[in-house]
């Protein structure tokens, strides 16, 4: 159930900062979680990490903190994007709607972030990250609303359901997916209202 770790990625656990020890077990809990849904053993994210569990457990002492940092992960993943798509050069619109579709290609078809979302949502850095996320997403929106082409009542709520209708179009038609994104992109468009 986890991605195979050549012997070399084994042996080069020891030399790793703990940084890079983070990230990389970050990545196997990733793919070990969207795998195997939440319920996955801490024992498959260290085996797909190409660590002991002891190791994992050193990082990250529950695995209600492994979900936080997975969570935190991706919101400042997405806050970064719209930091980066406000700050474009361009109309916002356009940097709008391409961070939109670069985040929906590259967002896992399993729910697995949202559903620890769910679980830790009450811890104060995933608390904080989400504010940040939001703010940034708000301030895009409302850099593209001024310029007349957003939609007036489109929010930040709005986008995360975006990517929730998109996850799911991509588990329910993997090839069609592109076709949910553009219909959902129309309707934030205030350009196309009567």
């Amino acid at each position: 159930m986890s991605i195979p770790v050549t012997p070399q990625e084994r042996l080069g656990w020891t030399t790793l900062s703990t940084e890079e020890k983070r990230e990389r077990l970050l990545i196997a809990a990733a793919t070990v979680f969207s795998q195997a849904g939440l319920e996955a053993p801490m024992s498959d994210v260290a085996e797909a990490a190409g660590a002991g569990v002891a190791s994992v457990y050193r990082l990250y002492p529950s695995k209600h903190e492994l979900y936080a940092a997975l969570v935190c992960r991706r919101m400042d993943q997405l806050c970064d994007a719209a930091r980066q798509a406000e700050q474009r050069s361009g109309d916002r619109w356009s940097a709008l709607t391409e961070m939109l579709r670069v985040q929906v290609q590259t967002q896992s078809v399993e729910p697995f972030v949202g559903e620890a979302r769910a679980i830790v949502g009450d811890r104060p850095e995933v608390q904080e990250a989400t504010t940040r996320w939001t703010q940034a997403q708000e301030r895009l929106l409302a850099a593209a609303r001024a310029e007349g082409r957003l939609r007036a009542d489109a929010t930040a709520l709005d986008l995360r359901l975006l990517f929730a209708a998109t996850r799911a179009a991509k588990r329910l038609e993997p090839d069609r997916w592109p076709r949910m994104l553009e219909l959902l992109i129309d309707a934030f468009d205030g350009s196309r209202r009567p």
